[in-house]
């Protein structure tokens, strides 16, 4: 069963899922749907308490990365990751290149999205030692986490949620919406 942190947390990260897979569709710009996620994570962790400030304004600082430090998600091809051996050929358009930026650099897709293409959305919340006890970005970030309010959520390591979703010539198609992914169907799949 999901402790009531682990519940919270878990909330967030489903109401990212769910409004990145409600947008998407062809013609849309893929890094778009990674900074929307973005966006309605630095807005549940404001709700939570863990963040302040304004959401655009922590989007900007890439406050989100210190619990949002991936991509959204990537291509899928044959097998699950089979395109990064690509590298960026496959994951970004021609003209585009990785950013240094901290809540871009691990993109690994940034392209317009076209019908036929397979992409995971899976964004995740993760309490890394290595981000969040980095000094440099302590001081960083010291005026927009409230770090006494994060301790209260040290049961909760990482949650990601993961969907495979086919862009359609009119949305997309989600192809593993037959596994469960809200919070009461995965407790009842646990307790067997």
């Amino acid at each position: 069963k999901f402790s009531p942190t682990q519940r919270d947390i878990y909330n967030v990260v489903k109401e990212a899922h769910d409004f990145c897979i409600k947008n998407l569709y062809p013609g849309v710009e893929y890094r778009e749907i990674h900074m929307t996620a973005a966006g309605v994570m630095a807005e549940g962790l404001i709700d939570l308490g863990i963040l302040r400030g304004d959401i655009s304004d922590l989007v900007a600082m890439d406050a989100h990365a210190l619990f949002f430090p991936h991509g959204v998600g990537h291509l899928l091809g044959l097998d699950v990751h089979d395109m990064e051996d690509l590298g960026d050929l496959a994951g970004y358009a021609p003209g585009r290149e990785r950013s240094d930026r901290f809540g871009l650099g691990f993109l690994r897709l940034d392209r317009l999205l076209e019908p036929g293409m397979l992409v995971t959305i899976e964004p995740g919340f993760y309490q890394v030692p290595g981000i969040l006890n980095d000094p440099e970005r302590r001081s960083t970030y010291k005026d927009v986490v409230d770090w006494d309010r994060l301790a209260e959520f040290d049961d909760v390591r990482g949650i990601r949620i993961e969907d495979d979703v086919l862009i359609t010539e009119t949305g997309a198609e989600v192809l593993t919406a037959g596994l469960p992914t809200n919070l009461e169907a995965i407790e009842d799949l646990v307790r067997g």
